[in-house]
C-alpha cells in the first residue's frame, strides 16, 4: 500500500525539478503525504490483534478529523467579524466568515444525520461533500505547499538580478502599511544582495480611478525617502493585476537587457501565486513574502485561492461537473421514482 505514495512522490520530484512554481506541485504533494498518512494508519489498524483496537482507533480519527474542522470553521468566523470591523463590509473581507459558517454548517448536518439516522439526509451530505472535497484538497494542498515553497525560496533562492515589488493600491495617493511591507521586503532584500552590480528595483502598479497618481510613483517615492539611489528605480506605471505587475515589468526589464533571476516582493498570503504567474510568463526567478497583519491572513489567503481557481477556471469547472454528477443522478432518480 506504500506504493501509491512513492509514484506520487516520484511524480513530485520530476515536477519540481521542472518548475517548482506550479500549483501541480502542491497537488502531488498533499496526494503523496495522504497516501502515505493513509498507509500508516492501515498499517496500524491491521496489526492490531484480531482487531481488537481498530474500530476505535478509526472510530477516534474521524471525531479527531471533525473536531479540527469545527475549531478551524469558528476561528474563521471569529476572525470574519474582526475583519468586517477592521476592513469593512466588502464581499472580500467577508471571504472568511462565509467559509466558516459553511464548515460548520455542513459539519452539523452530518452529525445530525448520522446522530438520527437519516439515510436520506446522510446520503445528501455525502454527494454534496464531493465538489467540496475538491475544493477543500486543492486549498489545503496550496496551504502546505506555499509555504514550504516560500521557505525553500527564502532559503536557497539564488540572488537576485531584479527585484519586482508589486502594487498593492493607494491611500489617500500616499503608500499604505500593507504595501509599505512590500517595499521594506525589496529594500531589505537589495541590502542583502552581496553583488558587484546591485540589481534594479522595478515598482509596479497603474493609477486607480480613485487616485490622483500611479501606485508606481508613490512607491518609488517612498524608496527614495528611504535612501535608495533613484537610478536603481525603475516604474511601471500601467499595471492593473498581478498578471500585468509581473509581465509588464518583465518586458522592461527585458528592455534593459536584464534577463537573469527575477525576485517578486510581496506579502506572504500573495507570493506563491505571483510565483506561479511568473512560471506562466517563462520568466526566470521566485516570489518572497513580507508580513501581513495576523488578522487580515485569513481572508487574504481564501482570496488568492479563489484567484488561482479563477486562473485555471477551465479545470476547475469540468472537475466540478464530475464531482456534481454523483448529486444530479440522485436527484434525478429521486424525481423519476416520484
Amino acid at each position: 500500500m506504500w506504493i501509491p505514495g512513492a509514484i506520487f512522490g516520484l511524480l513530485l520530484l520530476i515536477a519540481v525539478i521542472r518548475d517548482p512554481r506550479r500549483l501541480r506541485c502542491a497537488i502531488l504533494f498533499l496526494a503523496m503525504v495522504v497516501s502515505f498518512l493513509f498507509f500508516g494508519v492501515s498499517s496500524v489498524v491491521s496489526s492490531q490483534p484480531h482487531d481488537k483496537y481498530g474500530p476505535y482507533i478509526l472510530f477516534a480519527l474521524v471525531v479527531l478529523a471533525i473536531v479540527v474542522v469545527v475549531i478551524l470553521g469558528v476561528v474563521l468566523i471569529l476572525n470574519g467579524f474582526t475583519m468586517v470591523r477592521q476592513e469593512g463590509r466588502r464581499l472580500s473581507n467577508l471571504l472568511g466568515l462565509l467559509l466558516g459558517v459553511l464548515m460548520v454548517g455542513y459539519v452539523s448536518i452530518a452529525v445530525w444525520a448520522v446522530l438520527t439516522s437519516n439515510t436520506q439526509g446522510f446520503v445528501w451530505v455525502i454527494l454534496v461533500g464531493f465538489p467540496l472535497v475538491f475544493l477543500g484538497f486543492g486549498f489545503v494542498a496550496y496551504l502546505l505547499y506555499s509555504w514550504i515553497y516560500l521557505f525553500a525560496a527564502r532559503r536557497w533562492g539564488p540572488p537576485p538580478d531584479a527585484i519586482i515589488v508589486l502594487g498593492a493600491g493607494l491611500i489617500n495617493d500616499q503608500v499604505p502599511p500593507l504595501l509599505a511591507s512590500r517595499l521594506d521586503g525589496g529594500i531589505a532584500l537589495l541590502n542583502d544582495t552581496q553583488a558587484t552590480t546591485p540589481p534594479l528595483l522595478v515598482v509596479s502598479g497603474g493609477r486607480g480611478s480613485d487616485e490622483a497618481r500611479s501606485e508606481a510613483e508613490a512607491m518609488a517615492e517612498y524608496l527614495v525617502d528611504k535612501g535608495i539611489d533613484v537610478a536603481q528605480i525603475i516604474e511601471e506605471p500601467h499595471s492593473r493585476t498581478t498578471k500585468e505587475n509581473i509581465s509588464l515589468s518583465g518586458e522592461l526589464l527585458a528592455q534593459r537587457g536584464c534577463e537573469g533571476t527575477m525576485v517578486a516582493v510581496t506579502n506572504t498570503f500573495h507570493s506563491f501565486r505571483s510565483a506561479m504567474l511568473m512560471s506562466r510568463a517563462r520568466m526566470k526567478g521566485y516570489a518572497l513574502g513580507s508580513p501581513t497583519a495576523k488578522y487580515f491572513w485569513p481572508a487574504a489567503v481564501i482570496r488568492e485561492y479563489a484567484a488561482i481557481l479563477a486562473d485555471s477556471l477551465g479545470f476547475v469547472i469540468m472537475s466540478l461537473v464530475v464531482c456534481l454528477m454523483p448529486l444530479a443522478l440522485f436527484i434525478l432518480v429521486r424525481l423519476v421514482g416520484r
